[in-house]
Order: structure tokens, then sequence, then C-alpha cells
């Protein structure tokens, strides 16, 4: 946590302030070789939606928030197995995202990792806020790609349903690349404006 104050991680240290756990903020690095891909994964561990509390209707799976950071743990794993001939670095911003007397609140400003600041207006947009510190620091590695594993949002399910995840990119052969890779194995990506 002292680390990322002074990093002045504030998105991360915003959304866990109403948290009794500390945030932590995992790096890992796999180097296979020079060209650097960074994989960058929403590691919230249970997200009541703050102090904009979420309906209790399905609260109990607010522990998958974290889904996004499990997963660039998993490819980095899978990386050193495989020997890939690439530097891999994950970044995995963690905490919670729970109401109490510190917690952070709507009309508080943010100030992130690369200086910029951003109004809550919901504390159910923690997601945001952990992922632009995480991304901001991902420019330390001066990354080729960069791959955000982001659970931000339900209106990719009720746009795609469970049979695609929506992908955005700003790079047609990155985009074209990871959706033929996603149609190899069973992991269907649509590509959104």
């Amino acid at each position: 946590k002292r680390d990322m104050e002074k990093l002045g991680m504030g998105g991360i240290l915003a959304v866990n302030r109403g948290s009794d756990h500390p945030p932590k903020f995992i790096v890992l690095e796999y180097n296979g070789g020079k060209e650097t891909i960074c994989f960058v994964g929403k590691g919230i561990t249970f997200d009541s939606g703050g102090i904009s509390i979420k309906p209790s209707a399905a609260m109990d799976e607010m522990k998958f928030d974290m889904s996004g950071g499990a997963a660039v743990l998993g490819i980095l794993q899978v990386a050193s197995r495989l020997n890939l001939p690439y530097r891999i670095v994950g970044l995995v911003p963690t905490t919670e995202n729970l109401p109490g007397g510190n917690a952070y609140k709507p009309g508080d400003i943010v100030k992130f990792h690369n200086g910029k600041t951003s109004e809550i207006i919901n504390t159910d947009a923690e997601g945001r806020l952990i992922l632009a510190d995480a991304l901001a620091y991902s420019k330390k590695f001066n990354p080729n790609v960069v791959i955000d594993f982001a659970t931000l949002t339900g209106a990719c399910v009720v746009s795609l349903g469970d049979v695609f995840t929506g992908m955005f990119s700003n790079d047609d052969d990155l985009a074209r690349n990871l959706s033929e890779a996603g149609d190899r194995c069973g992991e269907n990506l649509w590509r959104l404006p």
C-alpha cells in the first residue's frame, strides 16, 4: 500500500478505502524474449458496489470480479511452461470494493498514477479506477502490446450473451489475430466499435 501511495495510484487506493484488507498490486514478469506483451487484469476480490451498493440478488457472484486478474495469472503460468519467446508482464490491481466509514463516495476526485483525475459518479464503476492505474503503470515496461482483461460491465452480456466476449481494439491486425485464436480454442470474440 505504501508503494502505491508513493506511485500515486489513487484509483486503487480509493476503491480500497472501504475495506479492512490492504490493496495489492501484483506484478509478474516472464522474460522469454524482447517483444513485450503486457496483460492487465481486474482483481476485485469482492464487489459490493461500494456506497453505490448492488442489489442483494446474486451479489454472492461478485467474488468472480477478479476473473480478469485470474486469467492474467494463468497466462503467466502457461507462458513459463511453454517457454514462449516473448517478454510477458502481468499486472493485477487487487482489492475489495466495500462500503464503510472511510469508503470513497460519489463526488470524490481521484488522481491516477499518470496524473490524470476523475470524478467519481458511481462507486460501482470501480474497475475503471483500478485499471486506470494499472494501465498507466504498464508504460514502465514499454510494451509492444497491452491486453486488458476487464469485467467492467454487464452490457456486453446483455448484447452478446454468453456466446461471445466483447473486444475493443485500436489495432486491426491484433484484433484479427485474437479473433482467429479465439475461434480455434472456443473463446469467441466479437469486436465492438
